[in-house]
């Protein structure tokens, strides 16, 4: 086992971690948070018959590789069209 001692000098304490480090983090995190709660990056979700093509399409380009994940595909697909 290792001993690690960590001298912290009494000022440290009284005017919190210096540098412009703590700001930024905040600053980013804050930016972020507003990219992730803003529409402007999402993409809008593809209607029910384009996202039914697209996973037949997909079900297609799959079948001779894995023909299981094939037939969830076009499960998903058919459950799409019923919806």
């Amino acid at each position: 086992m290792t001993t690690l001692n960590v001298n912290i000098p009494a000022y440290a304490a009284t005017f919190g971690l210096e540098g412009p480090a703590p700001r930024l983090a905040d600053w980013l995190a804050r930016v972020i948070l507003q990219l992730q709660s803003g529409d402007w990056l999402r993409m809008p979700a593809p209607g029910v018959p384009e996202a039914t093509a697209q996973l037949l399409r997909m079900a297609e380009a799959y079948e001779s590789t894995q023909p299981s994940y094939a037939a969830d595909l076009r499960a998903a697909a058919s459950m799409a069209r019923k919806a």
